[in-house]
């Protein structure tokens, strides 16, 4: 058996991005195995379901009640520690999770070497102090997602990473939302804790050619030798490293110029020697049948009888799950959608798509937008600053979507 391990999670419509990632993995790690988790139902390709690992109540229990609270990022990266805790148990020493939109363009035997003698490797989300920040992705979003990225983490079988991990699944179990107010992030934040509790266990890595993406691409420069070899060089000290792996995050294939659809003033343009190796993913990617997998719809925005289910419904079952103790809350016999339908807090719409909302509804948006603040600026004037201010604190915390409990009547 091979001691050395790597795996990704995906829902159904990241397959092609995974199954990219497994091919250029197995291409220069031919000796190393490596799997991928279906954080999803197998609807739709059940033909397929022997390449993945599938959610079963056996190395991953309450998995249906994580599956409704958390949405399909939220739900994706809370089972992580469950994954590398089912690889340890299989007898696995060293494991390496890759998120489904990175590229391998070398062997790994660099990061599988650190765990020699560390328990722990992370990639901040850059290296090089800057006074006048340059990234493109702002400092204060960085606060708050963390200090380090997950799309990448190898972590060694050994007492203290089975101490890091079962720690990560017991938070991540039931804290593993995007939350502003709760300061969390995901499976992310939980790790700027690692280097305080093991100082001698963890290495944050400074290889430039380990995890460059979006976030770090302001201090990193792609390069290609003579023998068609990428290489990373880090501007400021001009210290050359070979790519190991380019983290496709936030890109979209069908806009190749684009390295990340949320920031588009950061593209090929502004990062012209990226061009390339973007060919050559696009092109590995449309060939795992990106086209087919990316129209896929995510099996758990529904409950059984297709209702959709949105996010208020999954903060109202974080908030009220201890008094429900629901076995699947996705059946529609369950108390708590009994009383999501007695309080007329179901949608009426059947879909199991993230967004439900027509293109009318959304341009009516801004409409709506208007609206309410002119609503504001009329209590403003009725009830003078000095209230006001105290109404927009109290609203501060009761408008999350937890705490509107106050909907729901009674919970029986």
């Amino acid at each position: 058996m091979n001691e050395n391990v790597a795996f990704t999670i995906c829902a159904k419509n990241y397959l092609a991005q995974a199954f990219t990632l497994k091919k250029s993995f197995e291409k220069f790690n031919p000796n190393c195995d490596f799997f991928i988790f279906l954080s999803d139902d197998t609807d739709e390709i059940a033909d397929e379901s022997d390449k993945f690992i599938l959610l079963d109540d056996s190395w991953l229990q309450n998995w249906k009640q994580m599956a409704f609270k958390y949405n399909v990022i939220e739900f994706s990266t809370s089972i992580k520690p469950f994954c590398f805790k089912k690889l340890f148990n299989e007898g696995y020493k060293k494991v390496i999770y890759l998120d489904p939109d990175i590229y391998v363009t070398n062997e790994l035997d660099v990061i599988y070497n650190y765990l020699d003698k560390k328990t722990i490797v992370l990639t901040p989300h850059y290296c090089n102090i800057q006074t006048e920040y340059t990234g493109s992705i702002t400092e204060e979003e960085i606060l708050f997602v963390g200090i380090y990225n997950l799309g990448f983490a190898a972590i060694n079988n050994d007492l203290t990473g089975n101490k890091i991990i079962n720690w990560w699944m017991n938070r991540l179990a039931n804290k593993c939302y995007a939350d502003k107010f709760d300061a969390l992030h995901v499976d992310q934040k939980w790790m700027d804790f690692i280097p305080a509790f093991f100082p001698n266990d963890i290495l944050i890595t400074h290889h430039m050619g380990i995890n460059p993406a979006i976030w770090n691409l302001h201090e990193r420069e792609l390069m290609i030798d003579e023998n068609r070899n990428y290489k990373i060089s880090n501007i400021e000290s001009k210290e050359l490293f070979p790519l190991l792996f380019f983290h496709f995050s936030g890109f979209d294939p069908f806009k190749p110029k684009l390295i990340n659809r949320r920031h588009p003033k950061y593209n090929t343009d502004v990062y012209p020697s990226y061009i390339p190796l973007f060919e050559s993913y696009i092109k590995d990617v449309y060939e795992a049948g990106y086209d087919k997998y990316s129209k896929l719809s995510y099996s758990f925005n529904s409950f059984e009888n297709g209702e959709n289910i949105i996010p208020l419904h999954r903060r109202l079952f974080r908030a009220l799950e201890e008094d429900y103790q629901i076995e699947d809350p996705f059946k529609k016999d369950n108390n708590f959608f009994k009383i999501l339908n007695k309080n007329k807090l179901l949608t009426g719409v059947k879909s199991n798509a993230f967004s439900t909302f027509t293109e009318v509804e959304k341009s009516r948006r801004g409409v709506l937008g208007r609206i309410i603040i002119k609503t504001f600026k009329i209590v403003k004037f009725c009830i003078g600053i000095k209230y006001y201010t105290s109404l927009i604190s109290f609203l501060t915390g009761i408008v999350r979507l937890e705490k509107q409990t106050f909907l729901i009547k009674n919970n029986e």
